[in-house]
């Protein structure tokens, strides 16, 4: 049997076929457009899971989706995404009905979160605690082998620790919450702050073909040994290491997997992080707990493909 893993991004909606390894064997990819609604963006989910199955056909046993936001996992309703615009959205009933196939969704990083279980760690960590470092800052728990919900399906918004008491405006409108100091977003306003002349850093660090002020940039400057990139990069991980020690504190988890885009800059951030859970007075779970980043940049969409596949057929 074989899954279809989608994300919804406020961009682009993507979409894989995997099998039970999590082999890829198929994707697409279609613009979300969010403005055109949901039961428009329902209508073409659907027509993008029926292309896949021209060539797959009955292999494809279920679908498990990810979507960034407050997810009703029992009911397959998106009761809220930012940047998506959208409130008490069901899709998972409309897409079943269209499909005819199961369907299960959850937060996207709880779907990072299975696909690093599954994936990453091969199931050998059964108490496990992801962070998807991206623009914003997401987190998914499974617990003795088990995705954690809360009570209300909300646990796991890590992003909005506060980590600095009166701090920096985060876009939840709340301010010092992690994502405030550790999301993309953030990194780069900071990195506006102290770098001059950005036209010239740009030309100097930019990724050829693609030169633009963005952490990639931010990471290439680190390397050269711009020592104002480097301090952006120093200060992420002393915040990033002030949320993850208190998270491990209150879940002793035996593994904590990093994933994400901003993640691709570990070399930068890491030290400093380290250095903050190395510092912990209370030692025990910081010696036991191992810190692992991913290179899988769609850890997601696997993750949601292999969740259907378990919990789809139930």
């Amino acid at each position: 049997m074989l899954g279809i893993g989608i994300d919804i991004g406020g961009t682009n909606t993507k979409l894989v076929v995997v099998n039970r390894d999590g082999k890829l064997l198929a994707q697409e990819r279609f613009r979300t457009e969010p403005a055109r609604g949901h039961a428009d963006f329902v209508k073409r989910l659907a027509a993008a899971v029926e292309t896949l199955r021209k060539d797959y056909g009955r292999q494809l046993a279920a679908v498990g989706i990810g979507a960034a936001g407050d997810v009703d996992p029992d009911k397959g309703v998106l009761r809220f995404a930012a940047n998506l615009g959208w409130r008490n959205v069901n899709i998972v009933k409309p897409l079943e009905k269209l499909t005819g196939l199961p369907c299960v969704m959850e937060n996207d990083a709880n779907m990072a979160a299975w696909g690093a279980f599954e994936l990453e760690l091969k199931r050998k960590c059964v108490n496990l605690l992801t962070l998807t470092l991206g623009t914003g800052i997401g987190s998914g728990l499974v617990l003795d082998g088990k995705l954690y919900h809360g009570s209300t399906g909300s646990a796991g918004e890590a992003g909005h620790l506060k980590v600095q008491l009166d701090g920096r405006r985060c876009n939840c409108g709340g301010k010092g919450c992690l994502e405030a100091y550790c999301g993309s977003y953030a990194i780069m306003a900071r990195a506006h702050e102290v770098i001059d002349k950005e036209e010239a850093f740009v030309k100097k660090y930019g990724a050829p073909g693609r030169q633009k002020f963005n952490t990639i940039c931010l990471t290439n400057a680190a390397e050269a040994g711009h020592a104002g990139a480097r301090r952006i990069w120093e200060e992420t991980g002393f915040y990033l290491g002030q949320g993850l020690a208190s998270l491990i504190l209150v879940l002793n988890p035996d593994c904590v997997v990093l994933t994400g885009g901003v993640s691709k800059a570990r070399k930068w951030f890491m030290p400093a992080m380290q250095s903050v859970l190395g510092s912990q007075q209370f030692e025990t779970p910081f010696a036991k707990v191992k810190i692992k980043v991913s290179d899988n940049a769609d850890l997601g969409s696997y993750g949601a493909a292999l969740f259907g596949l378990e919990h789809g057929l139930k």
